[in-house]
């Protein structure tokens, strides 16, 4: 009798724990509404997608995304909380629950959806190299046996690895790093997606853009936790109404107008 006991008492104790996992999964719409606010991952130091002005406010193309979606979700923009992220900790900010989402010029990679899934691709990057003046480098090839500054968990890094295996990486964990590595000459090149190098560049004349076109074309998306179908569908939805009433286009003609005759497009 008591053997029995324990088996019904182990098996409402599993179906529980199954219940309450998996709502852990895919609560992040409920949970978000709950709080009142949405915990948005961004970046601060990437140009025009994320960045912190003068006075130490949150600005750049995801930041407007992530307000974007805190209307959509509360009917006020300002209903979001920033949470600065990096390449290398984004998705370990997601999957352990710091974030809600990863608003970063996060590129979608088949290694990545192993752990996280994705928005519908929101924007259209490539790669392109950032050289002192007198540089004879030209495009990536010419990498070959030189020293490349790449930052720590960005495609930019994987597709050096990929593409010219015998230049010799030097990991940053920030791009100010990766940046100021090239300026001081401790780095022959730095490797990084197209927007960036090219906000860059006009921050630092001293420097000049190589690599034309930008190579290893690839899609950014929004990053959610695994399995939150729920929550995907809502920032999939949420893309999708940008699109459709002109807002998202306001949004890319606002943070990289300037440079619409050089930037890969979405199609």
């Amino acid at each position: 009798m008591r053997m029995r006991k324990f088996f019904v008492l182990l098996s409402i104790f599993s179906i529980l724990t199954m219940i309450s996992f998996a709502q852990g999964i895919a609560g992040t719409l409920q949970d978000a509404k709950a709080r009142g606010k949405l915990l948005a991952g961004v970046k601060t130091d990437f140009p025009p997608f994320g960045f912190v002005d003068e006075k130490g406010v949150n600005k750049g193309f995801d930041v407007d995304i992530a307000k974007a979606l805190a209307k959509e979700l509360f009917g006020k923009e300002d209903a979001v909380e920033f949470v600065a992220v990096t390449s290398g900790n984004r998705i370990a900010f997601l999957t352990t629950n710091k974030i809600d989402i990863i608003l970063a010029s996060m590129t979608i990679t088949e290694e990545r959806k192993k752990v996280i899934d994705y928005s519908i691709p929101y924007f259209m990057s490539g790669h392109l190299i950032l050289v002192q003046k007198d540089s004879k480098i030209e495009k990536y090839p010419d990498l070959a046996g030189k020293k490349v500054s790449t930052t720590q968990g960005s495609t930019g890094d994987i597709v050096i690895g990929e593409l010219v295996p015998n230049a010799e990486r030097i990991k940053f964990q920030h791009n100010s790093e990766s940046l100021q590595a090239l300026k001081d000459r401790r780095v022959d090149a730095f490797v990084q997606d197209d927007v960036l190098i090219l906000d860059l560049q006009k921050r630092n004349p001293e420097l000049k853009i190589v690599g034309w076109p930008p190579f290893r074309p690839a899609p950014y998306g929004l990053g959610v936790r695994k399995g939150d179908k729920e929550w995907l569908d809502f920032v999939d939805a949420a893309l999708n109404k940008m699109k459709k009433s002109g807002e998202y286009q306001k949004l890319w003609d606002k943070w990289f107008g300037e440079n619409k005759n050089v930037l890969l497009v979405l199609k």
